[in-house]
This record gives structure tokens, C-alpha cells and sequence, in this order.
């Protein structure tokens, strides 16, 4: 399921045109271009574009608050959105996209017929789609919000919804302009335009607090909202989704594309795009009516107490790590896993699936126990304006949400093994028998006081995480044989104790800033919980590399390796 709004599982490309002989000037894609260039350049661009969207969370923050009635009305709104924006997407388009291009692409015409066929499908689906949704908003936001006792709210949280439902159209556009221009080694435009849409919205949210004042601690009520909030809020957050998506089409003739409508779906291989779409739609529908479902449980929040903007603002804390590393790392070699799977080359397979999964646990063990230790002053960040007191709920959820963190990146790569060999079935199975144990976490959680809700259904659903590693993991070992799994878990017990030691370190070092008490120099404004930020992650960089290195983990000694070669020119 997912961690928060949802962002795009990038399943891209290393070249996907006809391997021709060399003296036609065409370079094999297992080679080329260099893996470690790619990762850089899909990082940098996601790197911007995501502190581009922590801030415009923060003015979202300053704009609506993270707790009460018109921040649990528009982060209910964006759910719905984000809901079947992931069900068209990630269920459909992203995970199985990038297989059959690799395989159209060795055709007489180089994929090109069935790129168009694909864009003009996805633009006339996508449309349809939208069209009957908006029939079926009213009745949905009714059930979403039959917690809701404010009045007024859930016209507010539809007039939201009404105004963000376009953004599926434009999402799913840019899912596979992306994938497609990635598919031809052209992966900054995928990257990069995330960075337009976060100025437009950052734009829009700048003129609203102008027009229409602060309010970072959720007081705001129906009867006062200002006229003309909804359009502008909602409208400039779909008009910086529609930019981002339209913007690739200047990029497409570059990669060697001329786009020509195509309703002809007949004979070039969308079928199979559909019938092994039909397995991750399944799984990723499994999981969006569970987080519906979610969604309902956190709204009994009242007052200050945490729901699902709050839930929103923590899944976009500790996802940050994933969509910069991981999907950065995935991004740069799933197509060259798919080309190797499709040739049944299974060794640079293998190794490719190993490095991915070493590098993945080594860097977001780190990332998530800076969360749990540093989720007091990242929240006191976030929300600059607000009360200490409204703080409180909000960081507890982002360190609930920090116990999945490696799981959940870990899935994702496990996940891409499965769609790299077109096993789309196995993955809708597991999720199936885990979306069980979420309904259960969900139900339970009625049981429990409102305010303590949503840290409940995020540490369950987190915990749930590593549930569904462990099986996806013994699938896929029983699927490919030996996949290198004593090396991962070697690396998942070394930085489990780095972990662990940092982790001391520095809850110790945060205890003498005076902790996350009421009056504590970590909490007491923006400048101060930076300061305690940059102190602690300091030391525990050095306790957890140290670790690493005393217990002979082969990619820390690597980095080290490396920066003494860049040292000693």
C-alpha cells in the first residue's frame, strides 16, 4: 500500500531501440549509458524536486495546518485522487510499461506504433475515467467523511475533490510520456519537470496565504473559509500536474518519437500489456480500497488530534529517502534487469538484484533512524508556525512511520524482480494476504480512542511491511533459485547493530538539547531544531559509517575506498 501521496514507481529504461550490429552506430543497452551517471542525474532531479515539495508542504502547513477541518478536508480529497490516480498508474501502466516496451522496441519499426497506440489509449482512458469518477465523487466523499460532526466539511472536502480529479488524467499522461522517454536513455525530463509542477504549486499557495492569511494550527472553520480558497488551493495544485505531464511532449521527438493518434489497439501487443496489467491492478487495487478504508478510520480525528493530513505530512517525511535513493537506483538498471530476464541471462541479473538490495538497506536503515530519532524537530520544521502542543500528534506519527521504511524500500526492489521476468501474479497474491492483516489493524483501531487512530493504523501497516518482505522474499527465491539472499540479509544484520548504536547515539545527544519536552531547545523554533538536526545526524553519520566499516560491510568500505582514491588526486 502506499506510504502517503503517492509518487510514481519509476520502472525505467536503459535503451529500448533494435540492437543493431555496431557499425550502425548503435551501442548494445546492456552497456550503455553508464548506470552510476544515470542514478546521479534521476537523483539530482528528484532531490529538487522533493525539497521543492517539502516546502510547499510547509506552505501547505502554514496555509490549512496539518490537524483539523480544512487540512483532514483537502488531504481526504487528494486521497480520492491519489487513490485511482495509483490504480490507472502504478497498477496498470508503470510496472509492466517498461518489459513491453523493451520488447516492441526490437520491431522492423522500433516501437514506434505501438508508443502511439499506447498515448492515445491512455489519454482516452484516462478522460473516461475521470468522467466517471465525477458521477461517483458526491457518493464516495459521503462515505469518506461519514465521521466527519463539523459542519460544512464535506462540502468543503468535494468542492477539493472536484477541483483535484483532473490530475488523474495528467498524472497517468506523465507516468507513460515518462516511461517511454526513459525507455530511450532519456531520463531528465522524467525527473526534472516534478521541479515545474512544485513551483506552480508553491505559487499558488504563496497568492493564497497573501490573499487569505495563515493558519498553521487548523482553526480555521467552514463558516470562515474565504471565498474563492477552494479554486485557488486545488486549482493551482492540478494546473502544476497538468504543466509537468504536458511539458514532456517538447521532449519526445528528441528521443526519436513523432506522437500521431492511434485508435487502432488492434495486433501490436497491448493485449499482453492488459492481461499482465490485469495482475498488478488487481494487487494495487487490493491495497487503495484498504487505504480508502484507512483513510475512513483516521477521519474520526477531531480538533488538534492526528488524521490524514497528518498521516500525508509523515508519509512525505520518511518516503523523501526512498523516491531520492531507491527509485533513483531502480530507475537507473530495471531495464537492463528486463533485457537480461528476457534473454534468460541470469547472472548480471542476479547481481544488479543484489547491489540494488545491499544499497537499498545501507542507505535507508540510516534514513530511518534519523526519522524515529530527529522526528520532533523535522516536524517542529514543518510546521513553523504551529503551537508546540499541536506537534506532538504529528511526530509520533512520522516515527511510527519510520519502522517500515527499509521494508517498504526493500519491496520495492523485490517487486521489480517479479515485473523485470513479467510475473505480475505472485506480487497480487502476497499483497491479497497482507491486505488482510491491514483490515485487521483498521478495525482494530476503531476500538481505540480517536487521537490515538491513526499512530495505530501506521504502525500496524508499517510493521505489516516486514511481513510482506520476508514473503516476497521466499517466493522469489523459490521462483529464480538462488538470489543472493545470505549477502542481503549479511547487510541487513550489519546495519541493523550500525542502526542501533546510532540510534543510541543520538537519542543521547537529542536528550541534551532537552529532548522533545514542552520547552526544549530542539522544539522552541525553526533555527534551533535545524541546529539539534544537523548535530545529531552529524554524529550519528559517524557512529553508524564506523560500525559499518568495523563490521567489513562491503559498501561502506567501498565508498571509503573510493573517497580516498578522489582524496589522494
Amino acid at each position: 500500500m502506499q506510504r502517503g501521496t503517492p509518487f510514481v514507481f519509476h520502472a525505467t529504461a536503459y535503451a529500448a531501440r533494435p540492437i543493431l550490429r555496431k557499425g550502425d552506430g548503435y551501442i548494445d543497452p546492456m552497456v550503455t549509458p553508464n548506470a552510476a551517471g544515470a542514478s546521479v542525474r534521476i537523483a539530482s532531479g528528484t532531490l529538487l524536486s522533493r525539497m521543492l515539495g517539502l516546502g510547499r508542504s510547509m506552505l501547505l502547513v502554514a496555509a490549512i495546518g496539518s490537524t483539523g477541518i480544512a487540512a483532514d478536508a483537502f488531504g481526504t480529497a487528494s486521497q480520492v485522487t491519489n487513490v485511482i490516480y495509483t490504480l490507472v498508474a502504478t497498477g496498470v501502466l508503470s510496472s509492466v510499461l517498461v518489459p513491453q516496451l523493451t520488447r516492441a522496441s526490437l520491431r522492423a519499426d522500433g516501437g514506434a506504433e505501438y508508443v502511439n497506440k499506447l498515448i492515445t489509449l491512455t489519454l482516452t482512458g484516462s478522460v473516461a475515467l475521470c468522467a466517471l469518477i465525477a458521477g461517483l465523487l458526491p457518493t464516495l466523499m459521503r462515505w469518506l467523511g461519514s465521521q466527519w460532526s463539523a459542519p460544512g466539511q464535506l462540502g468543503l472536502a468535494t468542492g477539493f475533490a472536484f477541483w483535484l480529479l483532473p490530475q488523474i488524467i495528467f498524472f497517468a499522461l506523465y507516468t507513460v510520456l515518462g516511461e517511454v522517454l526513459n525507455s530511450r536513455s532519456r531520463f531528465g525530463p522524467y525527473a526534472w519537470t516534478p521541479v515545474l509542477n512544485n513551483v506552480v504549486s508553491i505559487g499558488g499557495l504563496v497568492v493564497f496565504l497573501w490573499l487569505m492569511g495563515v493558519d498553521p494550527n487548523g482553526q480555521r472553520t467552514v463558516a470562515n473559509w474565504p471565498a474563492g480558497g477552494t479554486a485557488l488551493l486545488a486549482g493551482a495544485a492540478t494546473l502544476g500536474v497538468a504543466l509537468q505531464a504536458i511539458t514532456l511532449f517538447a521532449f519526445l521527438r528528441g528521443a526519436g518519437v513523432t506522437f500521431r493518434p492511434d485508435f487502432n489497439f488492434r495486433g501490436t501487443g497491448l493485449g499482453v500489456t492488459a492481461r499482465l496489467g490485469g495482475w498488478t491492478f488487481l494487487g494495487v487495487l487490493v491495497s487503495q480500497i484498504v487505504a480508502l478504508l484507512l483513510n475512513q478510520a483516521m477521519n474520526r480525528a477531531a480538533g488538534n488530534e492526528a488524521g490524514i493530513a497528518a498521516w500525508q505530512l509523515a508519509s512525505l517525511v520518511t518516503v523523501l529517502p526512498h523516491s531520492i535513493i531507491v527509485i533513483s537506483l531502480v530507475t537507473s538498471r530495471f531495464t537492463r534487469m528486463s533485457v537480461a530476464a528476457e534473454r534468460g541471462d541470469t547472472r548480471p541479473f542476479k547481481r544488479d538484484f543484489v547491489t540494488l538490495s545491499r544499497l537499498t538497506v545501507v542507505a535507508i536503515t540510516f534514513c530511518a533512524v534519523v526519522i524515529a530519532v530527529l522526528a520532533g524537530p523535522i516536524t517542529r520544521v514543518l510546521m513553523s508556525g504551529a503551537r508546540v502542543e499541536s506537534l506532538y500528534p504529528v511526530m509520533i506519527v512520522v516515527a511510527c512511520h519510520a519502522t517500515g521504511a527499509v521494508a517498504f524500500s526493500l519491496l520495492f526492489v523485490f517487486n521489480r524482480a517479479f515485473f523485470a521476468y513479467s510475473n505480475t501474479k505472485s506480487p497480487f497474491l502476497i499483497q491479497l494476504v497482507i491486505a488482510i492483516g491491514s483490515l485487521a489493524t483498521i478495525a482494530t483501531s476503531f476500538m481505540l480512542p480517536s487521537g490515538t487512530a491513526t499512530a495505530f493504523i501506521t504502525l500496524g501497516t508499517n510493521l505489516l511491511f516486514w511481513i510482506q518482505l520476508v514473503i516476497t522474499f521466499l517466493v522469489l527465491r523459490r521462483r529464480l533459485g538462488e538470489i543472493g539472499g545470505r549477502s542481503i540479509a549479511r547487510a541487513l544484520v550489519q546495519c541493523m547493530a550500525g542502526g542501533l548504536l546510532a540510534l543510541g547515539a543520538g537519542i543521547a545527544l537529542l536528550q541534551a538539547f532537552g529532548g522533545i519536552t514542552f520547552g526544549s531547545f530542539a522544539l522552541s523554533g525553526v533555527l534551533p531544531a535545524l541546529v539539534s538536526a544537523i548535530a545529531i545526524v552529524s554524529l550519528m553519520g559517524i557512529v553508524y559509517a564506523g560500525a559499518l566499516f568495523a563490521l567489513k560491510n562491503q559498501e561502506m568500505r567501498g565508498a571509503w575506498a573510493c573517497m580516498r582514491r578522489r582524496l589522494g588526486r
